[in-house]
């Protein structure tokens, strides 16, 4: 009965304690990997950009959980050869769906002739491409005469009514070539999530791996495979570049600059990038997350069999990160979560952590169980399915203590149906 009552005692200071700090103050403690990301990577940006001098423009997408960077990124400038990219994209997007053969042979005549990059251009007029062809020259050596045969086939005002209808702001306004970061980060997502579906998204990926042009993004994340394509005007001192970068953690990345010397500018655009990569890869060492709404657990990092859920705006321990899953501390071994349905924290306000507590049996669940996080008006932070086997550390009363994602966390004994004590 004392020891009751002076549980009793501390659940009521705790009251108290809680209703004096209002829980504003608790989330502005918080502090989310994203946060953190953009507070470093500012200050860090900031200072190389000034030093390097001209004007850089840049977006940046984390692929997995959406969120994003940008200096300047609605800024628009001259697209020079990143226009190209949408292009290969509409076209290889038409084939997928069986409205251009890639086999089509297309004859380049004489008025199709530009100079600059390329190789078709030491070509004769009237050799024949195929249309697949065309994209593999366009996107690996950056081939002008490529792009307006090409565009051509697919008639630019069908070009321009597709890099709207995808999100595309600048999409030859008043007939200039012009774009923005984020529009290039628009079209490098698209990219990648249509190489996710199709072949020829794989094929067109593949591509822009292999492009002649690796001085810049690529430069500056070493070690990673990064699909991209740049576009440069020298003599008016423009480079850009756009790239899937295939991290751990994928994210599309859009670098522009202007009024910086064709030499100098590519060694900023690798700067740029390598600084940014250091910061999204720091992202991804976050040790916990946030859930944004009800969140289904899973056995494995697939969607195959769901284990239980965890309730909206809970905090979890991270035990683990594979691909687009966060593994937590579940059952009798790990629950996996997907990343764009939480928030990664570097911080956190939550209490009642469980520290090493010793496994002591298996309790099994007879129906879609509650987990509470204290016994006396505990609230639900997670259910557990039916016919789930889950390891427990502690009999409190009516209660078992189990290890909820690195948080104590309490089950009724009304809803377990088996009980196996090692002890």
């Amino acid at each position: 009965m004392k020891a009751g009552r002076f549980l009793l005692g501390i659940i009521s200071a705790f009251l108290v304690f809680s209703m004096i700090i209002p829980s504003q103050q608790a989330n502005a403690a918080e502090l989310t990997a994203h946060q953190d990301f953009t507070k470093k990577v500012s200050v860090e940006l900031n200072k190389y950009i000034k030093k390097s001098g001209g004007v850089v423009m840049l977006q940046y997408q984390d692929l997995v959980t959406g969120e994003s960077f940008q200096i300047k990124g609605k800024t628009s400038t001259r697209a020079a050869s990143t226009i190209k990219l949408p292009l290969a994209l509409y076209i290889m997007e038409q084939a997928a769906k069986g409205k251009i053969n890639l086999n089509q042979k297309l004859k380049y005549k004489s008025y199709h002739y530009y100079g600059g990059s390329g190789v078709i251009q030491k070509d004769k007029v009237g050799t024949y491409y195929t249309i697949r062809d065309l994209v593999k020259k366009a996107m690996i050596y950056s081939d002008n005469i490529a792009f307006i045969m090409l565009k051509e086939r697919v008639g630019q005002q069908n070009f321009i009514k597709y890099m709207k209808s995808v999100g595309g702001k600048y999409a030859y306004p008043d007939g200039r070539n012009l774009t923005s970061a984020k529009d290039l980060t628009i079209y490098a997502k698209r990219l990648y999530q249509f190489s996710n579906r199709s072949p020829l998204g794989k094929e067109l990926v593949g591509y822009l791996k292999k492009t002649v042009y690796n001085t810049t993004i690529s430069r500056g994340i070493k070690g990673t495979p990064v699909a991209h394509k740049v576009g440069m005007i020298p003599m008016d001192r423009i480079y850009n570049d756009a790239a899937i970068v295939y991290d751990k953690n994928p994210y599309v990345l859009a670098i522009m600059t202007r009024g910086i010397s064709y030499e100098k500018s590519q060694k900023v655009i690798a700067g740029v990038a390598a600084i940014v990569n250091k910061y999204h890869k720091a992202k991804a060492s976050a040790p916990y997350f946030k859930s944004k709404a009800d969140v289904t657990i899973y056995q494995n990092n697939s969607k195959t069999a769901a284990i239980g859920t965890l309730k909206k705006y809970q905090t979890l321990k991270i035990i683990s990160t594979k691909g687009t899953w966060f593994g937590v501390k579940f059952g009798k071994g790990t629950g996996y979560i997907e990343k764009k349905s939480v928030v990664a924290l570097k911080k956190t306000t939550v209490s009642g952590w469980a520290a090493n507590l010793p496994q002591i049996g298996i309790i099994k669940m007879k129906e879609k169980t509650p987990v509470v996080d204290k016994t006396i008006s505990g609230r639900v932070i997670a259910y557990i399915n039916k016919d789930q086997d889950y390891y427990f550390f502690k009999i409190d009363k009516d209660y078992y203590v189990v290890d909820l994602g690195g948080r104590v966390g309490y089950v009724a004994s009304k809803y377990i149906t088996d009980l196996s004590v090692s002890m």
